[in-house]
């Protein structure tokens, strides 16, 4: 009777045997086919790199880490441990000179390293950037106004302008750019030729010579269009108290009449000449 007893626990004991190696069998499939997901899980939260940081951290934490230890370096009882950094660096393996913000003996170099990096020491607020805004002069810029009657009237528009060195010619390039989109809603235009270039500016005493490109000659309102055009450019240079009166060179030439219409401009203009 004890004898079959003993076969019955022995025949019982494989299907047991036989489950197990079976489920062992299903698992190592299942992580051979999720193998490429978990690497993939692996690589994005970086546990592999904390895995070696960790170690290679406790390597160099341990007092038995080459070239640490005070009877490696060679320290005389009472010398302070930074006097003996260089002869750790020379005596460390090529691999690991320059790395002396990790060893645990060089604390003022790890901190040298981190004011380079830009890091913030913890409760420190982050410093905003400050933008510096550009200073500027306030300048006179002249445009007209057409009316229903044809009437063209001249008027003033205060312009903020970058600060230079040239204000007035500054002034002149913001003339002929035209008015703003504010100046042109109140029904300001200018009747300078868009086309129109400043060549050149240059002071003889209290005479501004204003050098412009060949566009400045051609004007469809007639006349009245040329004077208009004139009294914008003679009248926005004249508001620097050093210039009196303008003289209008074309293309580096002096030309005695502006358009077929007969507006003469051989001599300086002023305000009261136009």
């Amino acid at each position: 009777m004890a004898v079959k007893k003993k076969r019955k626990k022995g025949s019982s004991g494989s299907p047991g045997c036989l489950i197990l190696l079976v489920g062992l069998i299903i698992l190592a499939i299942v992580f051979v086919i999720k193998l490429p997901d978990i690497k993939k899980i692996l690589d994005k939260t970086d546990f592999l790199e904390l895995v070696r940081k960790n170690n290679a951290k406790q390597k160099e934490d341990s007092p038995s880490a080459p070239g640490v230890t005070s009877s490696t370096l060679g320290q005389e009882p009472g010398k302070k441990v930074q006097d003996s950094v260089p002869a750790a660096r020379d005596s460390m393996p090529p691999t690991q000179k320059g790395d002396d913000h990790k060893s645990p003996v060089a604390p003022a170099v790890e901190d040298t390293t981190k004011a380079v990096s830009g890091q913030e020491s913890p409760g420190q607020p982050l410093s905003s950037p400050t933008t510096v805004e550009p200073a500027t002069r306030e300048s006179s810029l002249y445009f007209v106004r057409i009316g229903e009657d044809g009437q063209i009237s001249r008027h003033e528009v205060k312009r903020r302008i970058p600060l230079s060195d040239s204000p007035l010619t500054d002034a002149i390039q913001a003339l002929l750019a035209g008015p703003s989109e504010g100046e042109i809603r109140s029904g300001l235009v200018s009747l300078i030729p868009r086309t129109t270039k400043l060549l050149g500016i240059v002071m003889r005493g209290n005479t501004a010579f204003i050098d412009l490109s060949e566009a400045f000659m051609y004007n469809h309102y007639g006349t009245e269009g040329f004077l208009a055009q004139l009294r914008q450019i003679v009248f926005t240079a004249t508001s620097f108290s050093s210039v009196l009166d303008v003289q209008i060179i074309i293309e580096g030439q002096k030309k005695d009449y502006l358009g077929g219409e007969g507006v003469y401009i051989g001599k300086p203009l002023s305000r009261a000449s136009l």
